[in-house]
């Protein structure tokens, strides 16, 4: 079943999917249309999931769910991911990237998980740089409220701070 973003529970879960570049306003509308329905019919085992979903920042795709209703399966996982392979093939975006978004003024950009030092020697990220914190630290929208757009310097990336030569 479908709820509006707004109605659900700070304890909601969720799960973020970052497209791999910014979607155009009619993209968004497209995810959103083409979302809405599919969470409309969400289950589990059989059971009607009450959940929803919200394009954010025209970059971040949000689905919720209220687990206080009826908790999400390992099926009904998959399906979602199956949504977002399909949506992602009709689009020409990958929403399963793993980069390491940030913001750059008001643009969003990435770099490599895999270079996170490389980009804070290079003057690409300040300690006071804000970056989306994934999936694995963000699991409810209170946390999407609080955590998921923090400075560099309070996230994963503070060790790499101590540990680099950053360029005069």
């Amino acid at each position: 079943m479908y709820i509006s973003f707004e109605q659900l529970p700070q304890s909601a879960r969720i799960w973020i999917y970052q497209a791999n570049r910014t979607l155009t306003d009619n993209e968004v509308s497209l995810v959103e249309t083409t979302l809405q329905p599919v969470v409309t019919k969400w289950a589990a085992h059989g059971t009607a999931l009450l959940a929803s979903v919200k394009v954010l920042l025209n970059r971040f795709v949000i689905i919720a769910l209220d687990e206080s209703q009826y908790e999400a399966s390992g099926c009904s996982i998959d399906a979602s991911t199956r949504w977002f392979k399909e949506l992602g093939e009709q689009l020409n975006v990958d929403f399963f990237d793993r980069s390491q978004a940030y913001l750059d003024g008001s643009e969003i950009k990435t770099f490599s998980i895999f270079q996170p030092k490389k980009a804070i020697e290079s003057g690409l990220i300040a300690a006071d740089t804000v970056v989306f914190v994934n999936n694995n630290h963000i699991q409810t929208l209170a946390d999407l409220s609080t955590n998921w757009q923090i400075k560099a310097s309070e996230s994963y990336l503070k060790r790499f701070f101590n540990n680099v030569n950053i360029p005069a």
